[in-house]
């Protein structure tokens, strides 16, 4: 299962418009469970491996730094789409 950004307006593979972004709010859709992705065969090993390395840490911690690079990455990826 591939989770897209709310933001984001396509997929980057297939260039498809009809994306079902991963919503965190309220309307009853979940992440799913850490073991979950850590089981899962379709999940990237760097996912793996960080979530694995952000279990060890102090949680908030690991809450906030995984934030800022999810920004990082996001904007990082905007201007790397934005030169094409």
């Amino acid at each position: 299962m591939i989770y897209y950004s709310p933001r984001q307006k396509h997929c980057a593979i297939c260039d498809n418009e009809a994306l079902e972004p991963l919503d965190l709010g309220e309307n009853g859709q979940s992440l799913p469970a850490i073991g979950e992705v850590l089981a899962d065969p379709a999940a990237s090993r760097w996912m793996k491996q960080s979530l694995s390395s952000a279990l060890t840490r102090d949680p908030v911690d690991a809450a906030n730094d995984a934030d800022l690079l999810a920004r990082l990455l996001d904007k990082n990826c905007r201007d790397a789409l934005s030169q094409s």
